[in-house]
């Protein structure tokens, strides 16, 4: 075959393909340009570029999306029919006199002629990821690009996930953006595997930078299954400051009205679809505030009552009173549902809240939680306490241990608190001080002299003991005989087992900021106590489950204010290599079980070092400068973190074809009203 006739077939071929990379771009997306004829397309080992030129009209119609740098566009290449995704590199523009190349001594006195904007833009660009429609696959866009290929602003979400790298499923974080504008007119929506969140996330962002909207809005997401295969999730929310008890309200933005395009974007994903109809609060309940029902109700279940409804207007008073809305609580039930081993208590909550045009029912199961000494085996009541030394958990366990294989009875933390008080009085005094105690409060004395437990030891047992009952958690009576004199732990396992079947997926939020307002110990340390336990029986029955071969639901704990639980110092060698060991032993071993971590703090250098390292998915809001060499940023985020808008934040993850991304979270899609403020 001639020469001719092979060019003549190639230039048919180029033909159609470059009339069908025109019909492509302009069935995805506005055509703004095409591939220079005049400057080169260029391809290397350190990446490629290319030049196009943009029409004034077409650049002044769409400047938005095409006068910034680092702005996304696509091009259809000729050869290959490949998407090739492009991130802007530069925008030149010129007055018509500089394209005309004239010296400045032609125009002595500077003045206003608009006429000299109408000229091309000039866009140099560098190719990211290319897609192939017929395959559906998206590779490296390691090859050059064809001079006259359209260039296209695109707009149909499906490919702009595709070409950008970004998964088309998951959990909802917010929209593309670059800087704080969302890209492609807020059709580049950003979601995070769930995968990612089972190799553990930590969220950083100074205070008022939106941490807490984008853990409500990843959490609305989950609940309402938006773009979610599995929608079995478990949520727990340890909760220092009762930012999440709000979540069944509706956003403030749909109840007021209000407009904007940030508000335009939150009721794409939003509105119904994004409801919360209930919620499981788990309700620590301590002595003082059981002293204070008890005397008024005749029964615990009446007490129990009481204590809810005082609870729910709590949260619901001042809202509705600061907005002139309503509420009625239509029903208060205590309910017993059998569990293995034992019961779960809680009181179901009815509530019919009205803010204007608008009428919500939403449920509270609220869960009383208290401890009991005597449902602790050894091990377990001394690691709830980070704080005793080496020397004390031994002592102490060994202590325990011949006590409970001697069957020797002890009620109560505080009658084992009282016989090793009496046993110091006794070893400091070397003499009986004349009471005579019960036989099993003498054993306990007889073994710490026979167990030659060191007077420092004793002390830190005794301290650590008592900042145990300071917190008011333990052996809390209530109005009952025999097993039911105190209140049990509730069985957070069986509230897991049964949380679709039973409690219909609400979120599990544990309400630590009522334990500090009825606790008398030190706040740090009476949630941390509090909160490892719940993350340990978590972990155990997943641990347990699996063992068995048995097939559990993803559970994902929300951590706020982590720093305030796994500090990165605290005074106490022990505390801290307590902490550290039980995260790093939460967190490697529940990623294969489908347990994950989402840590959120003001600073990564007030949280321990191992969360720094478990967490692979880290979400960045506007932060201090000093703070990011902790999160290894690349150069070209940096600056622009420390002045980010609100909502607006860094991922890194390697669940990400281009390992980073810019994104911006909407307003709350649930209720967010600060109860502290209001």
């Amino acid at each position: 075959m001639s020469s001719s006739s092979d060019s003549s077939n190639l230039l048919r071929v180029l033909e159609e393909k470059a009339k069908r990379a025109v019909e492509i771009a302009s069935s995805i997306g506005l055509i703004v340009g095409y591939v220079s004829r005049t400057s080169p397309s260029l391809i290397d080992e350190e990446g490629g570029y290319v030049v196009f030129d943009v029409d004034p009209v077409v650049y002044f119609h769409n400047f938005h999306s095409l006068m910034q740098a680092s702005n996304y566009l696509g091009v259809v290449d000729i050869k290959t029919l490949n998407l090739i995704s492009l991130k802007v590199v530069s925008v030149e523009r010129k007055d018509i006199l500089a394209e005309l190349d004239l010296p400045d001594i032609y125009f002595s006195l500077p003045h206003t002629e608009v006429s000299g904007l109408l000229t091309k833009t000039r866009i140099k660009a560098k190719p990211l990821l290319a897609y192939d429609f017929e395959s559906n696959t998206v590779q490296a866009a390691n090859f050059v690009i064809e001079p006259q290929s359209p260039v296209v602003l695109l707009r149909d979400p499906g490919v702009i996930q595709k070409v950008l790298g970004l998964p088309d499923e998951g959990v909802f974080l917010g929209f593309t953006t670059i800087g704080d504008t969302p890209v492609f007119g807020g059709n580049a929506y950003l979601y995070a595997p769930l995968r990612a969140f089972y190799q553990h996330v930590l969220v950083v962002g100074t205070t008022g930078s939106g941490k807490t909207t984008l853990l409500k809005n990843i959490i609305a997401s989950i609940v309402s299954g938006l773009k979610l295969r599995d929608n079995n999730v478990s949520v727990v929310v340890l909760d220092p400051n009762k930012d999440y008890v709000t979540i069944t309200l509706r956003p403030l933005w749909l109840v007021l009205g209000q407009q904007g395009e940030d508000v335009e974007l939150a009721k794409r994903v939003g509105g119904e679809s994004a409801r919360i109809r209930g919620l499981i609060i788990v309700l620590p309940i301590t002595r003082t505030i059981v002293e204070e029902y008890v005397k008024r109700a005749e029964t615990w279940a009446k007490g129990l009552k009481m204590i809810t409804e005082d609870y729910v207007h709590s949260i619901l008073g001042p809202i509705a009173k600061r907005f002139h809305w309503s509420y009625d609580i239509s029903k208060v039930e205590v309910v017993e549902e059998p569990a293995q081993g034992g019961r779960l208590r809680l009181v179901r909550v009815k509530v019919s809240f009205k803010y204007g045009a608008f009428i919500d029912e939403f449920e509270y199961c609220i869960v009383p939680y208290a401890l009991r000494y005597r449902d602790f085996k050894p091990r377990e009541l001394i690691t709830l306490n980070p704080y005793f030394t080496r020397q004390a958990k031994d002592a102490l366990h060994r202590l325990l241990q011949i006590i409970a294989e001697k069957n020797a009875y002890v009620e109560t933390i505080y009658d084992l608190y009282e016989a090793l008080k009496e046993a110091r009085f006794r070893l400091e005094e070397k003499q009986r001080r004349g009471i005579v105690l019960d036989p099993n409060r003498e054993y306990i004395i007889e073994l710490v002299r026979d167990l030659a437990i060191h007077k420092s030891t004793l002390e830190n047992i005794i301290r650590q003991l008592g900042a145990l009952i300071d917190t008011g958690l333990f052996d809390v009576y209530i109005k009952g005989q025999g097993e039911d004199k105190y209140l049990h732990e509730p069985p957070v396992e069986y509230v897991l087992e049964k949380h679709f079947e039973v409690f219909h997926g609400y979120p599990i939020v544990v309400d630590l900021e009522y334990l500090q307002l009825h606790s008398q110990a030190d706040p740090e340390k009476t949630i941390s106590i509090v909160a490892f336990r719940i993350l340990n029986r978590i972990f155990e029955w997943k641990l347990l489950q699996s063992r068995l071969k048995l097939e559990t639901q993803p559970v994902l704990i929300f951590i706020d204010e982590a720093h305030r639980f796994f500090p990165s110092k605290s005074g106490v060698e022990e505390y801290i290599e307590h902490v550290s060991s039980m995260i790093d032993r939460i967190a490697r071993l529940g990623r294969a079980r489908k347990l994950g971590l989402v840590f959120s703090t003001h600073s990564p250098r007030d949280v321990h070092d191992i969360i720094l390292q478990l967490t692979n998915t880290k979400i960045v809001l506007r932060t201090d400068k000093s703070h990011l060499g902790y999160l290894e940023l690349p150069a070209e985020y940096r600056d622009f973190i420390t002045r980010a808008g609100d909502r607006v934040a860094v991922v890194k993850s390697h669940m990400l074809r281009l390992g980073y991304s810019v994104f911006k979270t909407p307003p709350p899609l649930v209720g967010h009203y600060d109860l502290s403020a209001i």
